[in-house]
């Protein structure tokens, strides 16, 4: 009866160890399996966080201004003046002028300030025939007052090259005929008039040059 007991015992400890074995196993392969789930990262290796959009600037020329050079040979006889009303010769009243009208001989060619794409080539009914040229820099140059046809090939879309020729001074701007021969120019920054005088070196009235007409 006793050996029996003891049996009993003996039977009851191994089933006992059996169970809490299995248990340490079961614990230790979930701990393990746990721990495969984290990426790991060589200790050399520094993850670097999404934080959106690069910040690596852009490229610089797009947001430069260019080297402008002048887009007629002449010189200015209508100055810019955007606050105070000046003397219009043909419209014989006093008014804003957005630009400068640079005096030339008729025919005399004009010329893309800066590389650019043009934009726009259009008749107004007030400043006659009249192209725009985009430029780096959030620039843009406008030429009025010229002759009827501009430029073989110059079309929308194009792409121009500082020096090149657009046009011709005309007489095509109704709003400025009384004047002298000349070209009207205009040049916005960011969408707004500035005074093309702060970005040119214009010839003064006792500059000597040879004019060129366009061919």
């Amino acid at each position: 009866m006793e050996e029996n007991n003891k049996n009993s015992s003996r039977l009851f400890y191994i089933t006992l160890a059996v169970i809490i074995t299995v248990v340490a196993v079961l614990i230790i392969t979930a701990s393990v399996s746990k721990k495969s789930d984290i990426p790991v990262t060589p200790d050399n290796t520094t993850e670097t966080p999404t934080t959106g959009p690069s910040d690596t600037p852009t490229d610089s020329n797009t947001d430069t201004l260019p080297t402008f050079s002048l887009p007629v040979n002449g010189v200015i006889n209508y100055d810019y003046s955007d606050s105070v009303p000046v003397f219009s010769q043909t419209m014989g009243d006093y008014r804003t002028h957005l630009g400068v009208d640079v005096s030339a001989e008729l025919g005399s060619k004009v010329m893309a300030v800066a590389d650019g794409t043009v934009t726009n080539i259009w008749n107004d009914p007030f400043m006659g025939t009249c192209v725009s040229i985009q430029h780096s820099g959030n620039a843009v140059s406008i030429y009025k007052n010229l002759a009827p046809e501009v430029a073989e090939g110059l079309v929308v879309g194009c792409t121009v090259k500082g020096g090149d020729t657009i046009g011709a001074v005309g007489e095509t701007a109704m709003n400025e005929i009384a004047e002298e021969p000349h070209l009207h120019y205009e040049l916005k920054i960011n969408d707004t008039h500035v005074d093309p005088k702060d970005h040119f070196n214009f010839p003064t009235a006792d500059t000597n040059y040879e004019d060129e007409k366009a061919e």
